[in-house]
């Protein structure tokens, strides 16, 4: 059974081109379907997936869809869709400690935006499965928040148990349970292990079913091991398993395998094994940390790069089994450049490009490094329009290392972008409130001297006065985060402060640069 059963088979280009008609009907057949039990649920699933593309400029032409058509369960079941791509593409791959404040506020909205319309959604459809999907998802994001007992006792969120009355052999389901119960995202492998052990004994899975869910259960613990809990050896083994019951999972070996500087045979051997499965299955999407894994295989990797870059390409245009493109594959190509300019890749700047236009603030800060790897000290230091047009680009996306630029050499963007003055000490608070940490400490000292104040929206403005008390708890808290990641300045500040100097009427006022 094909996505669509006529017209265009790219619901990006209907929504837009306006064909609004077009997607309700083509969306609405394929749910009746699926009502009828006569659609399997992946390939509804697979359908929504188109909208998995955090393209900002998409949010109108989606809420013209709703607008058109006000019961319409495709049209909620895309936007959420797309809220929860935004969502994730702030999230990364990073442990939640290590979000910047910028990232962690527009994670924490998009996600609660994402799970209101896909709540929204379950009132319109008889069986809203994807709906129920996208609200799971969304909550693992947000982290998880059962216990072991909980499991144990079989107390699962409402977005597990019912959809799973209406859908007992769904595998979906089962899958975003397991990731809820992921130890990084507030679960732990005994969580995991039981609630596999549960779907073996009910035995509502075929038996292929079971065996995947076993394979996604030490793929997950393997990755927890080699990448958050230092342990090399287990990682390596448990993602072994899951690429032995899984050939997919061959990613994840690749990456324990590099994370564990296992021999260049090895590691050439597990990108071979995905290599072999993802180039006939388009339905596989770019695996976590498969990126990075490559960027550390440059000793080998060379003889395999035709392979690699057609599925990068692929992977960053998008295909209509494996959903809309993505801008990390775009990214990874660029970034291949960066690690080795002499080796024959096809052009990344279209894709770059594109990847920007739509909000990609990594694919942005790959253009800029674009321009200056390679180029010598002097050339990647001269300034340029059209360099600084690609900087504020990537500043105007978050990037923390283009505001923090912008801010340091804040006189020609002035002119050249016809910026006020004030909006220096702007780049600045951005560059702060997106993670860096030269930012974050140059900042909380300003607050600190009394040399800049936060008005009542959170914005700074020059002043010169002693601390107000909101000044001191901001700074106290830029300079806790720096700290947190090894900032020298920000260590010896925190370790030089008394506890009088975070409140108004008995700090000390610093020397601004200090």
């Amino acid at each position: 059974m094909t996505l669509y059963r006529t017209g265009p088979t790219d619901p990006l280009s209907d929504l837009r081109g306006g064909r609004l008609a077009e997607l309700q009907r083509t969306f609405g057949v394929l749910q009746a379907e699926f009502e009828r039990g006569r659609a399997a649920g992946s390939e509804l699933t697979a359908a929504f997936l188109a909208f998995a593309r955090p393209d900002p400029v998409l949010g109108e032409a989606l809420s013209e869809w709703e607008r058109r058509f006000p019961v319409s369960y495709a049209a909620r079941v895309a936007r959420a869709q797309w809220l929860l791509s935004r969502a994730a593409a702030l999230r990364g791959e990073q442990p939640a400690s290590r979000l910047s404040d910028l990232d962690g506020r527009g994670t924490l909205h998009l996600l609660g935006e994402a799970e209101a319309v896909a709540r929204q959604a379950l009132r319109l459809s008889v069986n809203p499965l994807s709906a129920w999907l996208l609200v799971g998802q969304a909550r693992n994001l947000a982290g998880g928040q059962l216990s072991l007992d909980d499991v144990r006792s079989g107390r699962y969120p409402d977005w597990y148990v019912r959809p799973l009355a209406q859908n007992p052999r769904s595998l979906a389901l089962r899958q975003v349970m397991l990731a809820h119960l992921r130890p990084e995202w507030g679960g732990s492998d005994e969580q995991m292990f039981t609630f596999v052990r549960q779907q073996e004994q009910e035995a509502q899975l075929g038996a292929g079913d079971r065996h995947r869910l076993w394979a996604d259960y030490h793929a997950a613990a393997g990755h927890h091991a080699a990448q958050f809990a230092g342990d090399l050896v287990g990682g390596v083994e448990r993602a072994r398993l899951a690429a032995d019951l899984h050939e997919p999972h061959s990613a994840g070996l690749f990456a324990a395998l590099t994370r564990a500087l296992a021999p260049d045979h090895e590691r050439q051997r597990a990108l071979e094994r995905f290599l072999d499965v993802a180039e006939f299955n388009p339905a596989l999407r770019l695996p976590p940390l498969f990126a990075w894994a490559l960027y550390n295989s440059d000793r080998f990797l060379e003889p395999l790069l035709p392979r690699v870059t057609a599925l990068l390409l692929r992977w960053a245009n998008g295909t209509p089994q494996g959903g809309a493109g993505d801008a990390g594959a775009a990214v990874a190509l660029g970034r291949l450049h960066l690690l080795a300019r002499h080796w024959a890749l096809p052009d990344p700047l279209p894709l770059l490009l594109r990847a920007r236009d739509e909000g990609s603030r990594e694919a942005a800060e790959t253009i800029v490094q674009l321009q200056e790897e390679g180029l010598g000290l002097r050339a990647a230091l001269r300034e340029s329009n059209i360099k600084r047009t690609d900087v504020r680009h990537a500043a105007e996306l978050g990037s923390p290392e283009m505001c923090w630029r912008i801010y340091q050499n804040f006189a020609p963007y002035r002119e050249q972008f016809r910026l006020e003055h004030w909006q220096r000490e702007r780049y600045l608070l951005r560059a702060a409130d997106a993670g860096h940490n030269g930012a974050r400490f140059e900042l909380a000292q300003a607050l600190r001297a009394g040399a800049l104040g936060l008005g009542e929206d959170g914005v700074p403005y020059p002043m010169n006065m002693p601390p107000t008390q909101r000044s001191l708890d901001y700074a106290r808290h830029l300079l806790e985060r720096a700290a947190a990641e090894d900032h020298p300045g920000a260590l010896n500040a925190l370790r030089a402060a008394h506890e009088s100097d975070w409140h108004a009427d008995t700090a000390r006022r610093l020397r601004r640069g200090a």
